[in-house]
């Protein structure tokens, strides 16, 4: 009895570890994938990995087009104006992913497409401490600290400002 609970535990965790990794590589599949965003007030483009400035319009697969300053057409005519932190995937969906960010040295929260003052610290969902002054102390205890236009999403996964995701 003691080896068919043992077995079914032991079954069961390799489950989790496996369904864990795979929604893991998901989201950060997701946060690698081409895109343009707003940061610091500018329009990037994310191509192939390589983070560059947006010098025209693009015509996004759904048929919205993104402007230089962040505006959006939509097909249906109506007008957005992306925040920093927005993304746009190269098909037209918005990535408006909560996340902490320094900004002009201050750190910022994006909840629900809203950007206020980060006020207290706050703690990630892997663990991770995210302070007001922008240092980050992991899990296993070490520090860093973020530089502007550094974001991180509430699950702890850290997209530095040359747009090369880090963890």
């Amino acid at each position: 009895m003691k080896t068919n609970s043992f077995t079914k535990l032991a079954t069961l965790a390799l489950t989790a570890i496996f369904a864990a990794g795979t929604a893991l590589a998901a989201d950060e599949e997701m946060m690698k994938k081409d895109h343009v965003m707003m940061k610091d007030g500018k329009m990037m483009v994310m191509k192939d990995g390589k983070s560059m400035m947006m010098k025209e319009e693009m015509m996004m697969k759904d048929g919205c087009k993104v402007m230089t300053d962040g505006t959006v057409m939509m097909k249906d005519t109506k007008k957005m104006m992306m925040k920093d932190g927005d993304m746009m995937t190269m098909d037209g969906k918005m990535m408006k992913k909560d996340h902490v960010m320094m900004k002009d040295g201050k750190m910022m929260v994006m909840k629900d497409g809203k950007s206020m003052m980060m006020k207290e610290e706050m703690i990630m969902k892997d663990g991770c401490k995210v302070m007001t002054d922008g240092t980050v102390i992991m899990k296993d205890g070490k520090k860093m600290m973020m530089k502007d236009g550094d974001m991180m999403t509430m699950d702890g996964k850290m997209m530095k400002s040359d747009m090369k995701e880090k963890k």
